[in-house]
């Protein structure tokens, strides 16, 4: 993934993230603080947040 931007939807591509989702999951980010913690909204509706390194190293966009 090159740019995070909100409003973007992700899927996770590596499991080497401790996360309750399996490979192939999608989100959408919803928010970046001034931390840059990022943070997504699962399909599920559940939130989670990751750093941008986290996110850029883990996911993938998403194409619908």
């Amino acid at each position: 993934m090159e740019s995070i931007t909100v409003g973007a939807k992700i899927k996770l591509n590596d499991t080497g993230l401790y996360s309750e989702k399996p490979v192939g999951s999608t989100a959408t980010i919803i928010y970046i603080d001034e931390h840059d913690m990022v943070y997504v909204e699962w399909s599920d509706g559940k939130l989670t947040s990751y750093t941008e390194g986290q996110l850029l190293k883990s996911f993938v966009p998403a194409f619908a």
